[in-house]
């Protein structure tokens, strides 16, 4: 029969380790613009020991959910044309294979058709009419409500939606979401604010991330000293049934 101290045990340690991947993912990407970080949800370790120990029926640690957060990151200057941050909440939409995603990473391009294209992705930027398409190689001029203009020539509007519950969402990449089975309702924002040559950071601190690594270890190891003394006393249980 499996003890179960040491079934919940190993779980324990196997949602450790997508912490441990939470957490590097993030300091990963703490440079990506627009990343926002996640939290790996998971059952507590030590209240189902208590309860195996206990003999109340208890259920095994694991990952329950992944919670991102949609706090905003700093905003950066870089002076391009192209790259916008968002001042306001909400989303840039743009076009994928899926439908349409949304991004708070404001960096994009124009390519060779004309299309304002994302950096990750290359996936083009959603306006009023559509993808927004400007004479290639020309220099555009962003409104702080979304408005571009060429040489003073009104081209389109930038969309910017936003969310009742930003929970719902699922993450592509961290910076990307998707309306996972078009369970919500894009609400659109009339009055955006858009800052031409900013981009926004991440909102992940590498720092934090380092001291949360710190105690996930440490927890780790108190996980593991728990198993390994479990396993030992039941091995002396066992030799001793044999010489009885």
């Amino acid at each position: 029969m499996t003890d179960s101290i040491l079934r919940i045990g190993e779980s324990a340690l196997k949602t450790t380790d997508e912490k441990v991947k939470s957490l590097v993912n993030k300091m990963v990407n703490a440079e990506t613009p627009g990343f926002k970080g996640s939290d790996v949800m998971v059952r507590s370790f030590p209240l189902e020991l208590e309860s195996a120990e206990k003999k109340i029926q208890a259920e095994e640690p694991r990952v329950e959910s992944n919670f991102y957060n949609q706090i905003k990151g700093s905003l950066v200057r870089t002076g391009g044309t192209t790259d916008f941050a968002l001042g306001s909440d909400g989303f840039f939409v743009i076009s994928c294979p899926w439908g349409e995603g949304y991004t708070r990473d404001g960096r994009f391009s124009i390519d060779s058709e004309g299309k304002l294209i994302s950096t990750a992705g290359h996936f083009p930027l959603l306006g009023q009419n559509g993808p927004i398409i400007v004479p290639p190689g020309s220099e555009i001029e962003v409104s702080q409500t979304g408005e571009i203009k060429v040489g003073g020539t009104l081209v389109d509007r930038i969309r910017v939606v936003n969310f009742e519950s930003l929970k719902e969402l699922e993450s592509i990449n961290g910076s990307i979401f998707k309306n996972a089975g078009g369970q919500l309702t894009p609400l659109e924002i009339d009055s955006p604010r858009i800052i031409q040559g900013y981009i926004e950071a991440s909102n992940v601190n590498v720092v934090d991330q380092m001291m949360d690594l710190i105690i996930i270890n440490r927890l780790y190891n108190m996980d593991a000293k728990i198993i390994s003394t479990r396993d030992g006393n039941l091995s002396r249980a066992l030799e001793m049934g044999k010489t009885q």
